[in-house]
């Protein structure tokens, strides 16, 4: 989905809410909510791509709909920016948490309501950087997958198969019965060494693929 399309998702859904909360449908909040939430529920599997907006639909409503700044619920946005800055480019969530900080000026009517107006204008810079972190380590677990491919790859395709290939002609040399005892040895030498190679690559080919997997596992 283009990152432009996404923004504006985001915004209209909470102007959405915005707007809900001004008209006299306001008591209706509880059997909506109630609603998206078991839609939330029961499509969480299968909307995966979708289900952030169907959480901020629901987030927002909540907040918008007890008196903005001043409800008790104000925590939520917090969550939803920090969920949001996960899954989706950090300049999609520092575009969004401006608007909704602009939404939620609209609620301010006293000093003590400015308090969690500033707090959401310095976390959107913080939501930022989580999200640039986010993004800079999923570049680089990518980068590693791919370079644990190429290895996996030149370890199947050339190590393997060169030292296969040193192997069985040493042996073919090593039974040449007009090679004397020295150059036996030297064959010898080199393919004892062959073999060990392969060995140790085989194992250390394995102990790579393992961490890796231990790795995404605790991810």
């Amino acid at each position: 989905m283009p990152r432009i399309f996404v923004v504006f998702l985001f915004c209209f859904i909470s102007f959405l809410a915005f707007l809900f909360s001004l008209t006299p449908y306001t008591h209706f909040t509880p059997q909506l909510l109630a609603l998206l939430a078991i839609i939330f529920i029961l499509f969480f599997r299968y909307l995966r791509s979708t289900i952030y907006y169907l959480l901020a639909l629901i987030v927002n409503l909540l907040v918008f709909t007890t008196n903005g700044l001043n409800s008790p619920v104000f925590f939520l946005v917090y969550f939803l920016l920090f969920s949001i800055a996960l899954q989706n480019p950090p300049s999609t969530t520092l575009i969004y948490s401006l608007f909704l900080t602009i939404l939620l000026s609209q609620s301010l009517n006293s000093p003590l309501s400015l308090i969690p107006l500033i707090s959401l204008a310095f976390i959107s810079p913080l939501v930022w950087f989580i999200g640039r972190q986010h993004l800079d380590n999923l570049q680089l677990n990518t980068s590693l997958a791919n370079d644990e491919t190429d290895i996996f790859l030149w370890h199947s395709l050339k190590l393997k198969t060169a030292l296969h290939k040193i192997i069985d002609s040493t042996s073919i040399l090593l039974s040449n019965p007009r090679l004397n005892q020295s150059q036996k040895d030297e064959l010898k030498s080199i393919h004892d060494s062959a073999k060990s190679l392969l060995n140790s690559s085989a194992k250390l080919t394995e102990k790579v693929d393992q961490e890796t997997d231990e790795q995404n596992n605790h991810q």
